[in-house]
């Protein structure tokens, strides 16, 4: 729980005070709320979490950041480093063949979710990415919004690329470099390789785990 502590202020879950072995500190996102500890931060987060992120938002809108900068960390600790970016355009599914609509989710159910999008988050994208992260598309690497794995930009990013191609210094094949994908429409995207990011021994194992898994380009 981070920043300092405030000498007048409660925990506002349990009303502790600032005493022996209790240190009073705010949260660090809203600035709004105070805790003891962990525990009551947890306990407070269901009914606190929505007014915590509108105002985290809007400090970082204040201060000239991107609502979605919160977003950019990828678990191979790659950063998306382009535009977190509203799906409002239509297509097909390539794997199940399916028309999707407005807000990448099926054609059927995509008036309903703009209706949602427009009436009860007014038209606010950071609710949106939170009720439905998949109807959005990282800019720098056509990935869709919910894919957290990694920045697969194939050689335009400020660090090395992490993806198997790159680490076995091959471009991508035209299976997954030309296929139509919502989330890749319009954007002028690398096919690689990132020579940065070549590497035998990851090459090596990227091959030998592809094959396995049956994934042959």
């Amino acid at each position: 729980m981070p920043v300092a502590s405030e000498r007048q202020h409660k925990c506002d879950v349990c009303g502790k005070g600032e005493g022996d072995n209790v240190t009073i500190k705010h949260c660090g996102g809203c600035k709004s709320r105070y805790f003891c500890g962990t525990s009551c931060q947890r306990k407070d987060w269901p009914s606190h979490k929505e007014e915590c992120l509108t105002k985290s938002a809007e400090a970082a809108a204040a201060e000239g950041k991107k609502w979605y900068d919160r977003y950019r960390k990828c678990k191979d600790g790659t950063q998306h480093f382009g535009e977190l970016e509203l799906i409002t355009w239509g297509g097909r599914d390539p794997l199940f063949g399916e028309e999707t609509g407005w807000g990448n989710c099926l054609l059927s159910e995509s008036a309903d979710l703009k209706r949602k999008y427009k009436g009860e988050f007014k038209s606010d994208d950071a609710q949106m990415y939170r009720y439905w992260p998949q109807g959005f598309r990282w800019t720098c690497c056509g990935l869709c919004g919910d894919q957290r794995l990694g920045c697969d930009h194939h050689g335009t990013g400020p660090d090395p690329c992490q993806c198997d191609f790159c680490h076995m210094g091959k471009a991508l094949p035209d299976s997954i470099f030309k296929k139509d994908k919502v989330e890749r429409r319009g954007l002028k995207l690398s096919r690689g390789p990132d020579k940065r990011s070549f590497d035998p021994a990851k090459g090596v194992i990227a091959d030998v785990m592809r094959t396995f898994l049956g994934l042959t380009e």
